[in-house]
C-alpha cells in the first residue's frame, strides 16, 4: 500500500465520517495504469501534447514545465491564474526579481512569496520573462508537486500586486500577465485556446495519458470546434473562473430543479457552474447531492444533515449535466470512491474494511474562490469531457467548448463493473453502508442506529454485513434496473462490532 498526504478540502469532506485524520492511498498496482474511460484511443496522441498525469493520490493533475532551465512538476489549476513555484533552495536562471509580495489562494491551500521573472517553457512554447510567485510559505501542495500552474481567465494576484507597486498600473499589467495570457500575447499566430482531458488510474485497460494542448485541438476530438460556445459567467467572481450557465442536472433521466435563489438567469432557469481541475470532487447544493445518491439502492447517510453518503461499492445510478441542450453523462466510476478504514472485531482486534463514499459532495456555501457559483464541477465531472478553454480576443468574451467522452452508458457501466471489481479485489472486504452506520451509532450511543436517512433500511443487530469482494464473487458485476440504478449484490455476514471508524484512506 502506498500512502500519501491528504489535501485539506478532501479532509473536510471525509473527516465528517468521524475523525479529522485522512490519508490518501491507492493499491500499488495502480501505478503504471491510467486510461480514459469512454475515450480509448485508436489514433496516436498529438505530438504537441504537453500531457497531464494524475497526482500520487490520483485526484489532482500535473504537468511538466521548465522554468529558468529547471524542470518542475506543477499542478494544473483552472480556478487560479498565476504560476506559483516552491523552489526549496533550488537555483534557476532568474531574469529579474522584485521586492513585491503577493498571496495566492487556491482550493486546498495558499502561498505567499516574492514576484520574480524567468523564461517559462510549456511543451514546445517558450514565454519570455514570465512573472511567477517565488514562494516563501506554502500549504496544500502534494509532496510530489513543485507548484501550481494557474490557467484561469483573469484572476492574477501577481498582476494586481505589480499594478499597485511603484511600477504603476500600465507596467504592472504588461509585466504581470499570467502564463496563458502572456503566451498568447507573445504568440499572436496561435489560436488562444488550451484543451484538457483528464485521465484516470485503472486496474484494467491500456495506458493513455491525459491531454493538455495549447493553441490546437486533439485530432480525435476535432468536433469540439463545432460545440456550442459557452461564455463565462461575468457576474460570478469577476468572470475570472472558467464557468458556464448550466441548463439542469438529470438523475435517472429526471431533471433536478435547483433553488431559484441560486439561478444565473431567472427567466431561463440556468445555474452558474464553475469548472475546476483543482477540485478532486464536485461541489453541489445539498439537495442536489441527496437527489443523486438517494436513487442508489442501499446507499444511506446517518442523518439528513450529514454530508457523506455511504454507497454499496458496486452500485451506481445515472447522472448527467446539461449545457446548451447537450447532455453530458457522468461515468459510474466518478460517482463514488472507495476508502479504507479500520473497525474493531469482537475479538478485540482492529480489522481493515472498505467503504465507498460520494464524490459529488454537498456544500451549502461555496469556498471564497467560487463565490457566486451554484456548483463546482471538479475532476469527478471533467474526466467525462474533452474541454477547450478559449481566452478569445480582447473584444470577445472568453468561452469553453465541450464534447462528451462518456456518451455510451452501456459501455460505461461495463467499464465500471470491471474496474470496480478489480479495485475491490486489491482491498479489504467492503462494508455494507448499513454496517458503517451501525458502527458510527454504536460508538456514540452503544446501540445500533434505527432510522438512518437511506435508500434502504439498515440492520439493527450487532452483526455487520461485509460485502463480498473476491473476483469470483463479483465477476457478474452490478446490473442496471429500469430506473438506472445498480442492484446491490449479496452480502456475507461478518462479526464487526464496536467503536469509531479509524483514520480513512481515500482511493482515487
Amino acid at each position: 500500500m502506498v500512502l500519501f498526504t491528504s489535501a485539506p478540502l478532501v479532509g473536510m469532506f471525509v473527516s465528517s465520517l468521524l475523525l479529522s485524520t485522512v490519508t490518501f492511498a491507492r493499491p500499488a498496482p495502480f501505478a503504471p495504469a491510467i486510461f480514459l474511460p469512454g475515450a480509448k484511443r485508436d489514433v496516436p496522441l498529438p505530438s504537441n501534447n504537453i500531457g497531464l498525469i494524475p497526482s500520487g493520490s490520483g485526484n489532482l493533475y500535473r504537468t511538466n514545465i521548465t522554468l529558468g532551465g529547471l524542470q518542475l512538476t506543477v499542478r494544473l489549476d483552472t480556478s487560479t491564474s498565476d504560476l506559483v513555484v516552491n523552489l526549496q533552495g533550488r537555483q534557476l536562471d532568474i531574469k529579474n526579481t522584485t521586492n513585491d509580495h503577493a498571496k495566492a489562494v487556491y482550493v486546498d491551500g495558499e502561498a505567499d512569496g516574492v514576484i520574480a521573472f524567468a523564461d517559462l517553457q510549456l511543451g514546445e512554447f517558450t514565454i519570455s520573462s514570465q512573472a511567477f510567485l517565488n514562494v516563501t510559505d506554502i500549504t496544500g501542495l502534494d509532496n510530489f508537486e513543485d507548484g501550481i500552474l494557474g490557467v484561469a481567465n483573469d484572476l492574477s494576484v501577481i498582476e494586481e500586486a505589480l499594478s499597485e507597486s511603484s511600477l504603476g498600473e500600465a507596467a504592472g499589467e504588461r509585466l504581470g500577465k499570467p502564463p496563458m495570457q502572456a503566451l498568447f500575447s507573445q504568440r499572436t499566430d496561435l489560436s488562444p485556446n488550451f484543451d484538457v482531458q483528464l485521465s484516470r488510474f485503472s486496474e484494467v485497460g491500456d495506458v493513455t495519458p491525459g491531454i493538455f494542448l495549447i493553441g490546437d485541438h486533439d485530432t480525435k476530438f476535432q468536433e469540439v470546434l463545432n460545440a456550442t460556445q459557452l461564455t463565462l459567467n461575468q457576474n460570478a467572481h469577476g468572470g475570472g473562473v472558467w464557468s458556464a450557465a448550466m441548463d439542469n442536472m438529470n438523475v435517472n433521466g429526471q431533471p433536478f430543479f435547483f433553488n431559484q435563489t441560486i439561478l444565473v438567469d431567472q427567466a431561463s432557469d440556468k445555474v452558474a457552474a464553475a469548472f475546476s481541475t483543482d477540485s478532486p470532487f464536485s461541489m453541489l447544493p445539498p439537495p442536489a447531492v441527496d437527489a443523486i445518491y438517494s436513487t442508489i439502492p442501499g446507499a444511506m447517510k446517518k442523518t439528513q444533515d450529514d454530508l457523506v453518503w455511504f454507497i454499496p461499492c458496486n452500485a451506481t445510478t445515472n447522472v448527467s449535466f446539461v449545457f446548451a441542450g447537450q447532455e453530458f453523462f457522468v461515468h459510474p466510476l466518478d460517482l463514488s470512491t472507495p476508502v479504507i478504514t479500520q473497525v474493531p472485531a469482537t475479538n478485540g482486534t482492529m480489522q481493515n474494511a472498505t467503504v465507498c463514499v460520494n464524490t459529488y459532495q454537498a456544500s451549502s456555501q461555496m469556498p471564497n474562490q467560487f463565490a457566486g457559483f451554484s456548483l463546482v464541477l471538479g475532476d469527478a465531472f471533467l474526466r467525462n469531457v474533452y474541454i477547450s478553454f478559449n481566452l478569445a480576443s480582447s473584444s470577445d468574451a472568453p468561452f469553453v467548448q465541450m464534447i462528451s467522452t462518456t456518451p455510451d452508458l452501456s459501455s460505461a457501466l461495463a467499464e465500471f463493473q470491471g474496474q470496480r471489481a478489480a479495485t475491490l479485489s486489491q482491498l479489504p472486504p467492503a462494508l455494507d453502508p448499513s454496517a458503517v452506520i451501525n458502527v458510527q451509532q454504536m460508538n456514540t450511543t452503544g446501540k445500533p442506529d434505527q432510522a438512518p436517512s437511506a435508500g434502504s433500511s439498515t440492520t439493527t443487530d450487532s452483526t455487520f454485513p461485509v460485502q463480498a469482494t473476491s473476483a469470483q464473487d463479483q465477476s457478474d458485476g452490478p446490473s442496471m434496473p429500469s430506473n438506472g440504478a445498480a442492484k446491490p449484490v449479496s452480502y456475507l455476514s461478518g462479526l464487526w462490532s464496536g467503536a469509531a471508524l479509524l483514520p480513512l484512506m481515500l482511493l482515487m
